[in-house]
């Protein structure tokens, strides 16, 4: 099945390449990823629960691309197959567009019945970009610019 996403990202063109492309960091904030390992090979070892009791586990890696706003990937192994592309558009200096495209195939017949008819892996992939795109929308706030939330509990001065 293919699925494709986009998202707009409070963040310039390099940097928000460049924090996409460094799982390390926010591997932690994906709800439903439960391992996601970059090997010594740039590989990453990825574990995921689904609804319905669906396990999915793979071994993805990068796939070389023409364009250096594009970043393509493929996977082996496991019980679901991925291929896909991620490109970065710049709309404005500060909001770049990320579009997802997803080919993928679960093996096992069941929870691919499952899914067509169901859509969960249309749900968790949402559910995890809109996870991953508040995590990167806190981080790149800068501190100075957030306003106080609670300005009757700051200490009255004399």
């Amino acid at each position: 099945m293919m699925l494709q996403k986009t998202l707009h990202m409070s963040l310039p063109l390099e940097e928000c390449k460049a924090r996409l492309s460094n799982v390390q960091s926010y591997r932690r904030h994906l709800v439903m990823v439960s391992k996601a390992t970059v090997t010594s090979s740039k590989t990453i070892d990825l574990n995921f629960r689904g609804p319905l009791g669906f396990e999915g586990e793979t071994v993805v890696a990068a796939v070389e691309t023409d364009s250096p706003d594009q970043a393509a990937f493929e996977s082996w192994g496991g019980n679901i197959d991925l291929m896909g592309l991620v490109e970065f558009h710049e709309v404005r200096p500060d909001c770049t567009e990320v579009t997802i495209a997803v080919h993928y195939e679960i093996k096992n017949q069941l929870y691919a019945w499952l899914d067509r008819k169901f859509g969960f892996m249309d749900a968790f992939l949402t559910s995890e970009l809109r996870s991953l795109r508040s995590h990167f929308e806190g981080v790149a706030a800068p501190v100075a610019a957030r306003e106080q939330t609670f300005t009757l509990l700051e200490p009255l001065h004399a």
